[in-house]
């Protein structure tokens, strides 16, 4: 007989291949490692890259197909290619609205992680990793410039993109494995509902992001983490104001 109390201890499900070949490719794809647009590697060489069976690739590719997320073009000359993400923006609003504590503790898990990060980034940084992350602001200046001229989900996404790159480049610099997987699920746990709601950018979407790399090129670890605290609670102000429309 199992005792009453068993610890938290439940039933372990064994995990298909295929789910876990889904999930890396479906967080490279949220994440902007791939971008709309781009060709994925071939059947061969995802099996290869993933050190699974090109059954499996195969299986896991349909899914994603399935979801909308790749195109898949069979034949000579085919392959894999990223689909922008399409999303029901009324039918995400109403989940959301019902869903408060959801996104609250959503950026509440997203502000200790990414404050974390930047505080040892800016401990921790190399020269390489300034240079990228003041190439990736760059990129962000031009997408903003461009989307406030022409206002599409395509411009949003390409911005979205590079505004989660730069983000896990203040990660990547500050050189801890667990903390940049951290960093990676917060951002996925917070803009699969969040982004979907932005349909357009506002001028001020890039204003924290150069004053968080100042305090990191200058190795001013509290002043970087404050400013990335700042950054992310001016986006939850205003998720919180529009739910409360």
């Amino acid at each position: 007989m199992v005792a009453a109390n068993s610890g938290g201890l439940s039933p372990v499900r064994q995990i298909p291949a295929h789910e876990l070949v889904v999930d890396q490719m479906r967080r490279a794809l949220e994440l902007g490692q791939f971008r709309p647009g781009d060709r994925l590697p071939t059947e061969r060489e995802l099996s290869e890259m993933l050190d699974v069976s090109r059954t499996t690739v195969r299986t896991a590719v349909a899914v994603l197909e399935r979801d909308g997320l790749i195109a898949v073009r069979r034949g000579r000359g085919g392959g894999f290619t990223v689909q922008a993400p399409v999303y029901d923006a009324a039918a995400m609003r109403r989940e959301m609205r019902q869903n408060k504590r959801a996104i609250r503790d959503a950026f509440d898990y997203r502000a200790i992680v990414e404050t974390g990060a930047t505080r040892l980034a800016a401990e921790r940084r190399r020269t390489t990793d300034v240079a990228a992350l003041h190439k990736l602001l760059s990129g962000m200046d031009e997408a903003l410039h461009t989307a406030l001229k022409e206002q599409s989900a395509q411009h949003t996404t390409d911005f979205q993109t590079l505004d989660t790159a730069f983000h896990m480049g203040i990660a990547q610099a500050a050189q801890n494995d667990r903390l940049l997987d951290a960093v990676a699920d917060a951002r996925r746990r917070m803009w699969l509902p969040v982004g979907a709601i932005f349909g357009r950018l506002e001028p001020n979407a890039n204003d924290y992001h150069e004053s968080i790399l100042e305090a990191i090129e200058s190795r001013e670890p509290e002043l970087a983490a404050a400013r990335m605290e700042a950054h992310i609670n001016d986006t939850r102000h205003t998720v919180e104001a529009w739910l409360k429309r």
